[in-house]
């Protein structure tokens, strides 16, 4: 989502004249009759300052991190106002001949993002050092004198911020407060004092984060004050972690919802597969996808599609699950509790080599690698899988959002795939290069759903030597070598 957040902040850069200009459009209009002008205009203001003053860095689009808007005093604005403003920008985007939806689609996630950061600013300052200390230091139960926060930069310890129990500023602009040695910032703090109050006084020294804190206390108080700041500093940091577990979590649940609006807009089995294939990487942390149907009958995979891959490389592929112990222990899984099983685990492969054969590891320069199923939940149907990383022999950890996010990317993408092969069914049967008879086509799904000669026959109610007329028929028109060769390239075709 850091991806899709930086490319809507490039988008909108790339077209900052004529945004600006439909922005003072639409300030005009609100200025009829509004007695709000003033917060539109700091809106405005706002989003002009935080989308077009700084450069966006290309060269660290991995470490970007999608960042809170500073605000030195609270913006006085609403959905409402923001909402004008992107609307704006759409505007513009769809004047452009090379417009796409995907443009307009992380333009919407980069003001949803600044939006929820703005509107939610007030509650932001609860996790802050900063305002923790400041509470800390000016509850009327808690004797302390002043706080500092400090940090270490070039061998030395600076103070960055000093305030005392009525919440002022004690650094007061003079010149920086250093020393080489945390206790010798200390004694400097502490010499700053009036000489006849710092000799009652002691400084507790904790350790915070890549932070040191700096409390000062009374001699007489301190073995009673310091396990109350150690317990209220870990409420803190809990409280801390799970606002920005919640927010890691809204990322990912963002990402399934974007996921799935560009699939559904799919309009053929193809386009899907292109869609599905590079959703894995626009919507979550990888470079590379690389999609595979499976065909419960051969127990193959065969190559669909390849998103920043060689596609033709990835289509002349067609691999024995046997070949890959990994993938088919869960699928032996799978075939054990069968329906009972509501969603496939993505797999994690720290080192490709122990799950992939070495011509492939080669080939693709496979480092760490997620196998991500493409299933149907209401059937525990295995359609095939992504395969994903994060570029050329990158090795990586995935994070526990991620797999959330790849089992739902999984299930949609399934309920997407079987959609279009059961309504291509129809358009495929008399139409197309194959040109396959409707009852050549019921062959084909039996043979891909593992059925033999013989069970093919039952169902259909034909005889076995009418069926295999039907394979030599399907294999010859699908100018193919074999029964496998032929699901692979229905697959591919979108015919099943």
């Amino acid at each position: 989502m850091i991806r899709l957040f930086n490319s809507g902040l490039k988008i909108v850069k790339s077209h900052q004249n004529q945004i600006l200009l439909e922005w003072e459009h639409v300030l005009a209009h609100l200025q009829e009759g509004e007695k709000s002008t003033k917060n539109v205009e700091d809106t405005i203001s706002f989003f002009t300052e935080y989308l077009f003053a700084n450069e966006v860095d290309e060269t660290d689009k991995d470490h970007l991190n999608i960042v809170t808007p500073r605000i030195n005093e609270p913006l006085q604005t609403n959905q409402f106002i923001i909402t004008f403003l992107e609307n704006a920008v759409h505007k513009v985007i769809q004047q452009k001949e090379n417009h796409s939806y995907h443009h307009h689609q992380a333009v919407q996630y980069l003001f949803s993002t600044i939006s929820d950061d703005i509107l939610k600013q007030p509650y932001h300052q609860y996790f802050t050092i900063e305002s923790f200390l400041k509470n800390l230091v000016t509850s009327n139960q808690l004797p302390i004198e002043w706080a500092a926060i400090t940090i270490k930069k070039d061998h030395f310890h600076f103070v960055e911020k000093w305030f005392n129990n009525l919440s002022q500023d004690l650094l007061l602009g003079s010149d920086e407060l250093k020393a080489d040695t945390v206790y010798s910032l200390s004694e400097l703090l502490l010499n700053q004092m009036p000489e006849d109050n710092k000799a009652k006084y002691n400084v507790l020294t904790i350790p915070h984060e890549d932070l040191i804190l700096l409390i000062c206390v009374e001699h007489h108080d301190t073995s009673q004050i310091m396990p109350f700041i150690t317990y209220a500093l870990q409420t803190y940091q809990y409280g801390k972690d799970s606002f920005k577990e919640n927010k890691q979590e809204q990322q990912w649940k963002d990402s399934v919802i974007m996921f799935n609006e560009t699939i559904m807009r799919s309009r053929t089995y193809n386009e899907a597969v292109e869609n599905i294939t590079a959703g894995f990487v626009n919507y979550l942390p990888f470079e590379r996808c690389a999609l595979f149907s499976y065909s419960v009958n051969d127990q193959m995979g065969f190559g669909l599609f390849g998103h920043r891959l060689d596609n033709n490389a990835i289509q002349n592929i067609t691999e024995n699950i046997s070949n890959l112990p990994l993938i088919q222990n869960n699928l032996q899984l799978l075939e054990l509790f069968g329906k009972s099983v509501s969603y496939l685990q993505p797999i994690y492969m720290e080192d490709a080599t122990r799950g992939f054969p070495d011509q492939y590891v080669q080939q693709f320069e496979l480092g760490s690698v997620v196998v991500a199923p493409i299933y149907v939940s209401s059937s525990s149907k295995l359609l095939g899988a992504a395969i994903l990383d994060q570029g050329r022999g990158k090795y990586f950890k995935v994070a526990q959002e991620t797999f959330s996010a790849l089992t739902k990317f999984g299930q949609s993408a399934g309920e997407i795939l079987s959609k279009h092969q059961n309504n291509q069914h129809g358009d495929k049967q008399h139409t197309g290069e194959l040109h396959l008879s409707p009852r050549e086509i019921e062959v084909l799904q039996l043979m891909a759903q593992g059925a033999s000669t013989i069970e093919a026959a039952s169902t259909l109610n034909l005889s076995e030597y009418t069926v295999r007329d039907y394979i030599s028929a399907i294999i010859q028109k699908m100018d193919t070598k074999n029964r496998t060769e032929s699901v692979a390239k229905a697959i591919r075709e979108g015919l099943i």
